[in-house]
């Protein structure tokens, strides 16, 4: 992996926050040399947040302040956009690729359930929480990211992505040999064309509706049913999957151009377990899941009774289990049922 952030006062900045650190796209920012101009929009609100907090005392934007013993470390990726990547714990490799909307720390509270097994790190995608990002976009330079943060950890890695990042992580399966198995948690790889959905949650944001868009995405794209919804917004991840709604516009354009290929994916022979919820309502999540049984050789699939798309919330230490067994198991396969 590539260098810890350094931290602290430079060039005599006054800011309050002696351990921070704000993101370009290409470069880290040290604090009391940064010009706004050379910023993503994104990227300026989480500094100045950063520098507020820092003032206060307070831990209410956590995410954009680390402390002096921070596992908050960054790689470059192939475009030399950094990605950000925060690791707990001791053992075999494990990185987690967050989902369509919000950042690693979706992930983090499940660190403690995985830590004493794995050394676990959890990345930001790009124009994610701490990562940087990069004029053009496109998923191939997502899985681009993925791979990079991979080939930065020593030996072999095991990789989980959930939702669109489960697409990124199987993309980034094709580009490196580091990946010992593969954890995929209902990545839309069929996706219909959602331009209609999605020119209105765009419409939305540019009013400042932006709770509504991140409603109209998990109900009209995701197809999460409203009493998940309702419990989704009382997690402490809710404010993160706001902040990053304007992600999920490209993401969704990305994925109408993508194209499931049966026979590409028959080539790979990663061991792979499929995750999916017993109660997903997505016919097309329905669909990327059969699509990847018919055509993956080495593969395994493990149902949540019960669970929907967010089965890393609602049941953490189930889903903590269904993923270390079939992790750790010398066959790589795990019950299809819990």
């Amino acid at each position: 992996m590539s260098k810890h952030l350094v931290k602290g006062r430079r060039q005599g900045t006054s800011l309050g926050a002696s351990k921070l650190v704000c993101f370009s796209g290409e470069y880290l920012i040290p604090m009391g040399k940064w010009n706004p101009t050379d910023m993503h929009r994104r990227q300026f609100i989480q500094c100045v947040m950063a520098a507020y907090a820092a003032s206060l005392n307070t831990h209410a934007f956590a995410p954009f302040v680390t402390g002096p013993e921070s596992p908050l470390s960054t790689v470059r990726s192939k475009d030399g956009t950094l990605i950000a990547v925060e690791c707990a714990g001791a053992g075999p490799n494990l990185v987690i690729v967050h989902g369509g909307t919000g950042d690693r720390s979706r992930w983090t509270p499940l660190f403690p359930l995985f830590a004493s097994r794995f050394r676990v790190c959890a990345m930001d995608r790009r124009g994610h929480g701490a990562s940087g990002d990069s004029p053009h976009y496109s998923l191939q330079r997502e899985a681009e990211d993925v791979a990079a943060v991979v080939n930065s950890r020593p030996g072999t890695v095991f990789l989980l992505g959930h939702s669109y990042g489960g697409v990124c992580a199987l993309e980034a399966a094709f580009l490196t040999d580091k990946i010992s198995k593969l954890v995929l948690y209902e990545p839309p790889l069929q996706d219909l064309d959602h331009s209609a959905v999605v020119d209105r949650m765009e419409r939305m944001i540019q009013k400042g509706d932006r709770e509504q868009a991140l409603v109209t995405f998990l109900q009209e794209i995701v197809m999460i049913s409203p009493s998940e919804i309702a419990a989704m917004k009382a997690r402490p991840s809710w404010p993160g999957l706001l902040a990053s709604i304007e992600s999920s516009i490209r993401q969704a354009r990305a994925l109408a151009a993508y194209r499931f290929d049966p026979k590409r994916m028959s080539t790979m022979n990663v061991p792979t377990l499929l995750l999916t919820g017993s109660e997903t309502a997505s016919p097309q999540l329905k669909q990327a899941i059969s699509g990847l049984l018919d055509s993956l050789p080495n593969r395994s699939l493990f149902v949540f009774e019960g669970q929907q798309h967010n089965a890393m919330d609602t049941v953490p230490q189930q889903f903590a289990e269904a993923v270390g067994s079939f992790l750790l198991s010398t066959t790589g396969r795990t019950s299809t049922k819990q």
